[in-house]
C-alpha cells in the first residue's frame, strides 16, 4: 500500500526522522520471522519509547494503516508478516529492565528485553523467572507473552501468563489499557497471551520472579527407543509425579545436537529424556527412586544424574542449542508446534513416525514431553519448491495428527498465518465465529496484525459441532427464547451469592454432571452446577484433589464470579453459551494451548457478562493443594471489556458490567 506523505510527516516529527524509514533495504531486513512467510512492509518504525507508542497508534489508525508488532521475531508461525503490507512496529529497542524488587518478587520490564538478560540479571540476585523458552538467549519477554511461549520449566510452575502481574498494552485505537491481578474481571493478562499483537501491543510488563531452589537434580535416561522414553513420561504423569521439566530427543537430534555443542550426549542411544526434579533433598531422594523405577521398567539403559553444576548446565546447554544445530543440516528447518494429552504421547509419536515416512522426509523429534508438546523439525530446502510443499503438507498433517489425538495445532508458538487454516480442523464454527467477533471487538478497522490466527473463509470447512448434553441444550433454548422476548437476567449456579429470584435467572443447577475424572492425565471434566462439595466429595473418592476449597456454591460460580483467580492457572479447557444461544468449546486434557484467544481467560472471572460457562476442564493432583482464602475485589470494566460486551451482548440479556449496576 501506499503510505500518505502526511501520515509520513506526522509519524517523523513523533518518531524523529532516523526511526521513519522506507528505504528498500530496511523493508527488506523486516520482512521474514523464522517461519517461511516472506512478505514486505510499507512502512519500519523503529521505537525507541514507550510513550510514542500510543501516538503511533493512533497516527496509523487515523490513516487505516495496517501494523505489525514486533521485536526479535523469534517466532516459527509467521506472525510477524506483514500481509497486508503496512508498518512494521520495531519494539527491539524498548529493552530496558526498569525494575527489580527482590523483597516484593518482582521485576518491571520493557517489552523488547531478552529474556535470558533478565534471567542473567535475576541469577546474580538469587532470583530466577520461572518461563524459560529454549529460545531465551534471543526471545523477548513481549514476545514470550504475545506467543504464549513457555519453556521447559511450564509442567511445575506454569506458562508465561501465570507470572505476568501487570501489563500495559495499548489497542489497536491507540487507547492505553493497564492489565492487572489486583482486579477482579476477566483475566485479560491471560488472554493477551498467544494473541499474537492481534489485540494491541504490549509496552510494559510486571512479571513474578522467584527465589532460586536451593536443591535440584538433573537426569540424562537412555531408552532403545523414543517410544520407551515417551511411554515413561506417560507413566510418571499417571504416578502424580510432577519434575520440574521433562524433555526428550530421538537419536538424530541428540546426536546432531551433541556434534554441535559437546553437552555429555551418549550417541550411540537411540533416544534420551533429560528429567529434572527440585523441592527438598528428602523430597528429591524420595521421587528420584520412584523416577528411576519408572524408567528402568520402560527399559531405560542408563540412568545418569548430573554430579556436578557444571554438567547440569552442559545438559541444559545442549537442549537449548538444538535449534541452532539442527540448522547446519540443511538449508531450512521448519518446526512443529503440536500438543495432545500426556497419555496420548506415545500413539501421536507412533502418527508422526509414520507421516514422515509415507513423505520420505527427514525430521528431527524433540519436544517438551512433560506438558506433551511436539517440536518437530523438518529439516529441507526452500529452494527446491516440491521439497518445501512436501514438507508443509507433512507439518499440516502433523498438527491434524495432534488434533486427532485430542489436541491442539499449537502448544507456544502460536498460529499466525501458517497455521491459520488449520484453526478449522480444530475448531467448529461457532467458536471460529467468537474468536472473528472478539477480533472484531478489539478491532474494528482490522488494522492490528490482520489476517492472523482466524482462518479465511472457514464456514465450511470448520470442524462439525459434536452434540451438547441435553441439560446444556434445554439451557441453550431458554437463553433463545429469553432473547427474542427480550427479557435479561442474572447468572446463578447454586444462587448462595445473588439470591435472586429464580424467575429472573439463567441458572446451572441442572449441569450437575462429572464428566470425567482422569487418573492418567490427572484432569478433570465437570459441569458447572456441580457444587464445591459435590466436587470435593468425588475427587476424594478417587484419592486426589482439585485447587479449589469446598463449599456450597457451583464451580461455575466459583470460576466466573472470580474469588478464586489462582484456580484459572490450572483450568484447561471449557464449554459456554453465548448470549446468542450458541456452545463454544475450547481446549481439553492437553497441558498447553495457543491456538486461538483464551476462552478460558475470558470467561474467568468475568461475572457471566460475556456467556455463561457450562463445563469446565482443570488439573488435578496426587496431594494436597493450598487453596488461597476466595477474594472480593472490585471489578472495574476496561475499554477492552466493554467493547467485548458490546460485540457479543449488545442487547444485555446477561448481567451489565460492574460498575453500571446503579445507573
Amino acid at each position: 500500500m501506499k503510505i500518505p506523505h502526511t501520515a509520513l510527516t506526522e509519524l517523523r516529527s513523533l518518531l524523529g526522522e532516523g526511526n521513519v524509514l522506507t528505504d528498500e533495504a530496511s523493508l527488506l531486513l523486516h520482512a521474514y520471522d523464522c517461519s517461511l512467510s516472506r512478505t514486505r512492509p510499507d512502512l519500519l518504525l523503529n521505537i525507541r519509547r514507550e510513550e510514542d507508542v500510543a501516538p503511533t497508534v493512533k497516527i496509523l489508525s487515523a490513516y487505516k494503516i495496517p501494523f505489525v508488532p514486533r521485536a526479535a521475531a523469534t517466532n516459527h508461525a509467521g506472525s510477524c508478516a506483514a500481509l497486508n503490507g503496512g508498518a512494521i512496529l520495531n519494539l527491539a529497542g524498548l529493552n530496558q529492565i526498569l525494575q527489580i524488587s527482590t523483597q516484593e518478587q518482582f521485576a518491571v520490564v520493557q517489552p523488547g528485553v531478552i529474556t535470558a538478560d533478565l534471567q542473567n540479571a535475576l541469577n546474580k540476585l538469587g532470583f530466577f523467572y520461572a518461563p524459560d523458552p529454549a529460545s531465551e538467549r534471543v526471545c523477548t519477554l513481549g514476545g514470550n507473552l504475545a506467543q504464549n511461549a513457555s519453556g521447559a520449566r511450564c509442567m511445575k510452575y506454569g506458562g508465561t501468563p501465570d507470572h505476568v502481574l501487570e501489563a500495559d498494552a495499548v489497542l489497536p485505537s491507540g487507547q492505553t489499557v493497564h492489565f492487572s491481578r489486583d482486579g477482579s474481571g476477566p483475566d485479560f493478562i491471560g488472554l493477551l497471551a498467544g494473541s499474537e499483537g492481534t489485540l494491541g501491543v504490549i509496552t510494559r510488563l510486571k512479571v513474578q520472579i522467584l527465589p532460586l531452589v536451593k536443591h535440584v537434580k538433573t537426569f540424562l535416561v537412555t531408552f532403545p527407543s523414543l517410544e520407551d522414553g515417551v511411554q515413561t513420561v506417560t507413566d510418571l504423569t499417571a504416578r502424580g509425579i510432577i519434575p520440574r521439566c521433562v524433555e526428550a530427543m530421538d537419536q538424530t537430534t541428540l546426536q546432531t545436537v551433541e556434534d554441535f555443542s559437546h553437552a555429555g550426549y551418549p550417541t550411540d542411544a537411540q533416544a534420551l529424556l533429560i528429567l529434572e526434579l527440585d523441592g527438598t533433598p528428602a523430597q528429591i531422594a524420595r521421587e528420584e527412586k520412584e523416577l528411576e523405577e519408572i524408567c528402568r521398567l520402560n527399559r531405560a539403559q542408563q540412568f545418569l544424574p548430573a554430579k556436578t553444576e557444571a554438567e547440569r548446565n552442559k545438559l541444559w546447554l545442549g537442549r537449548r542449542a538444538a535449534y541452532a544445530a539442527i540448522a547446519r543440516l540443511a538449508p531450512n528447518v521448519m518446526v512443529g508446534d503440536g500438543t495432545v494429552p500426556r497419555s496420548e504421547l506415545p500413539r501421536a509419536l507412533k502418527k508422526v513416525r509414520q507421516i514422515l515416512q509415507d513423505r520420505d522426509i527427514r525430521a528431527s523429534l524433540l519436544f517438551h514431553a512433560g506438558d506433551g508438546n511436539f517440536h518437530p523439525h523438518f529439516i529441507f530446502d526452500e529452494r527446491n519448491p516440491a521439497d518445501a510443499l512436501r514438507v508443509k503438507r507433512a507439518l499440516n498433517e502433523v498438527l491434524k495428527a495432534c488434533v486427532d489425538c485430542g489436541g491442539t495445532i499449537s502448544g507456544e508458538h502460536g498460529v499466525g498465518v501458517e497455521k491459520r487454516a488449520d484453526m478449522a480442523y480444530q475448531y467448529d464454527k461457532p467458536t471460529l465465529d467468537l474468536f472473528a467477533r472478539m477480533k472484531r471487538a478489539a478491532d474494528p478497522l482490522n488494522l492490528a496484525n490482520p489476517l492472523k490466527i482466524i482462518p479465511v473463509n472457514y464456514g465450511e470447512k470448520a470442524r462439525p459441532q459434536a452434540p451438547a448434553d441435553d441439560s446444556v441444550q434445554t439451557l441453550a433454548q431458554h437463553i433463545r427464547l429469553r432473547r427474542e422476548a427480550g427479557v435479561p437476567g442474572a447468572v446463578t449456579g447454586a444462587n448462595t451469592r445473588l439470591k435472586t429470584d429464580p424467575e429472573e435467572t439463567f441458572s446451572t443447577r441442572a449441569l450437575t454432571k462429572i464428566a470425567d475424572i482422569d487418573l492418567t492425565n490427572y484432569t478433570a471434566t465437570v459441569q458447572a452446577g456441580v457444587t464445591l462439595d459435590e466436587l470435593q466429595n468425588a475427587l476424594s473418592a478417587r484419592g486426589v484433589y482439585c485447587a479449589l476449597p469446598g463449599g456450597k456454591g457451583t464451580l461455575g460460580g466459583a470460576f466466573s464470579s472470580g474469588a478464586y483467580p489462582h484456580f484459572y492457572a490450572h483450568t484447561l479447557g471449557l464449554e459456554a453459551l453465548l448470549p446468542d444461544g450458541s456452545l463454544v468449546r475450547y481446549g481439553g486434557k492437553f497441558m498447553k494451548n495457543s491456538a486461538g484467544y483464551h476462552l478460558t481467560r475470558l470467561f474467568a472471572g468475568a461475572r457471566g457478562t460475556l456467556g455463561i460457562v457450562t463445563q469446565l476442564t482443570f488439573k488435578i493432583f496426587a496431594t494436597p493443594v493450598t487453596v488461597p482464602a476466595a477474594e472480593n475485589a472490585p471489578a472495574k470494566p476496561n475499554a477492552l471489556w466493554r467493547a467485548l460486551k458490546h460485540e457479543l451482548d449488545p442487547n444485555g440479556l446477561f448481567p451489565i458490567l460492574p460498575e453500571d449496576e446503579h445507573v
